[in-house]
């Protein structure tokens, strides 16, 4: 537990419900705040991490066009 979510705990049992729930509010957005920094971080690597590499013969062979003659 915090130092911050303690000193809420004790406003909190001093009477002082105002400033328990600012303090709990700052808690729970700085939370989200490291939560949204995080997944950007998570999105970044997905997006330009390591290639994948793909096997060719896994892959079917595009059809031949055949040439367009009314050109």
């Amino acid at each position: 537990m915090t130092d911050n979510i303690k000193d809420a705990i004790i406003a909190l049992q001093n009477g002082d419900s105002s400033q328990f729930k600012d303090t709990i509010n700052q808690e729970l957005m700085n939370k989200a705040m490291d939560a949204i920094n995080l997944q950007k971080i998570t999105a970044g690597q997905a997006m330009f991490g390591e290639p994948v590499e793909v096997e060719y013969d896994d892959l079917e062979p595009m059809p031949e066009e055949e040439p367009n003659e009314e050109i």
